[in-house]
Parts: structure tokens; C-alpha cells; sequence
């Protein structure tokens, strides 16, 4: 799954990247986040699909009825399974008229060995930033009318170095190349039209171990150490 990620990149690079202009100036370098924390994330969304946006991880579907269903929810549907996109009803409409893709420059997994789960970071070459599919909704609280918009990571089948770290569940979040994401970012066609056309990038993912940093309950954990290679571990 996809419950842990990166981005230390500057607003300078991804709009050069891109091609596009972050709403905002509040992007803090992030070596490591944790989804439950349930923070804010810059991504493009498919009607708006030149201005980086800030939402928040956890999807909160538009028919939830109040406050107290909408906090249990969210903590489920930080992921969403791409195979069955269209048959949940939490996902199903997002899956065909709001589609995004979530900037990151590296996720997190853990590798079990011998029954030891030991922490991975996943990246592309020169720790460039990349794009990942996923959801995201529109919820309007009835009691006070605050608006909460709120995404998905869109996860498939791990593939290549991604299955031989993540080798329980074996899934990886759906990273976009150039094709895929003209494809999920296309308002015109629904989910069940281009799902059997949409193809997972993975081939140029690198991974190196790193300490268990990033489960320390008393260290601050988005620091620049917790992407250091875990040298007392061979992948």
C-alpha cells in the first residue's frame, strides 16, 4: 500500500518539472509523512490540471452524513485499490469525474525477512518528483457548512523492485508516466473506459533501505536522516 511518503522538493522545481504554478507558498520540505496524520498535499486535479492544489490525504465521500462518520471513514480510504475502483461506493464516482495526480519524490514500504519487517525507500533516479494516480472528493458538512476536499492514492499490483520489497501484500501505488497520465487525467471518458488502457509505470523505481527512524514515537522523523541508506542491510 501507500500509507508513507516523501517530497523535499522547492516550489521552483516542480513547477519547472511540471509546467505548472503551485496555489500557495506554504511548501514545507517533507523527508517523511506519515497518511494517518491525514496531511495536506499538493496535487493536480483533472479539470484544474495547471495549478498544483493542497488536499488533504483521506477521502471523505460527498454522501457522508455528518462530522463523526466522516473522521471514521477517512482513516479507510487513505488507498484505493485500482481493481475495484468502480465497484466501491466510496470511490466510484470520484473514479469517473474526479481523478488527480498526487506529487511525490518517494514512498515508504517494508520488506519482510525471516519474519522481520525491515523499512524501504522507493524513488526514481536523482530522487526526481513523480506523479501518482488518485481520487479525491468534495464533503460538505451540514452542521457548519465547512468544505473539506480530500483524496485517495490510487494502489495496484506491485510490480519489479516494488514486489520484492513489498512482499506480503505486494502493491504499490499506480505511478503515472506520460501516457497513463494523459489517459487518468482525461474528463472525457470514465473510469471503465480507459481502465484496460492504463498501465502502471515502475520500471525505473530504486529502492535502498533505511533506519527505523521513521518509527520513532519520540524523534522527529521528517528530518533528511530518515532517507539515509540503512548500510547494515543488503536489498
Amino acid at each position: 500500500m501507500c500509507f508513507n511518503a516523501s517530497l523535499a522538493q522547492t516550489i521552483e522545481i516542480l513547477e519547472k518539472q511540471f509546467n505548472v504554478v503551485i496555489d500557495g507558498d506554504d511548501l514545507k520540505q517533507i523527508y517523511f509523512q506519515s497518511a494517518f496524520s491525514l496531511p495536506y498535499w499538493p496535487l493536480l486535479k483533472a479539470e484544474d490540471p495547471k495549478i498544483f492544489r493542497f488536499l488533504q490525504w483521506g477521502l471523505i465521500p460527498f454522501w457522508i452524513k455528518n462530522m463523526e462518520s466522516a473522521k471514521q471513514i477517512r482513516l479507510k480510504t487513505l488507498n484505493a485499490r485500482f481493481e475495484t475502483l468502480n465497484e466501491k461506493p466510496s470511490y466510484r464516482n470520484p473514479a469517473d469525474n474526479n481523478r488527480c495526480a498526487i506529487v511525490v519524490d518517494g514512498y515508504f514500504e517494508w520488506k519482510d525477512v525471516n519474519g522481520k519487517k525491515h523499512p524501504y525507500h522507493l524513488y526514481m533516479p536523482g530522487k526526481e518528483p513523480f506523479l501518482l494516480a488518485g481520487i479525491w472528493d468534495r464533503w460538505v458538512n451540514k452542521e457548519n457548512k465547512d468544505v473539506f476536499e480530500t483524496f485517495s492514492v490510487v494502489t495496484t499490483e506491485a510490480r519489479g523492485i516494488a514486489a520484492e520489497i513489498h512482499n506480503t501484500k505486494r502493491r504499490m501505488p499506480f505511478i503515472l508516466n506520460d501516457k497513463s497520465l494523459d489517459l487518468w487525467m482525461d474528463r472525457g471518458n470514465g473510469f471503465k473506459d480507459i481502465r484496460e488502457k492504463l498501465v502502471p509505470s515502475w520500471e525505473a523505481l530504486q529502492a535502498h533501505p533505511v533506519s527505523r527512524l521513521l518509527t520513532s514515537r519520540t524523534k522527529k522523523t521528517n528530518v533528511p536522516e530518515v532517507q539515509e541508506r540503512n548500510k547494515g542491510i543488503i536489498i
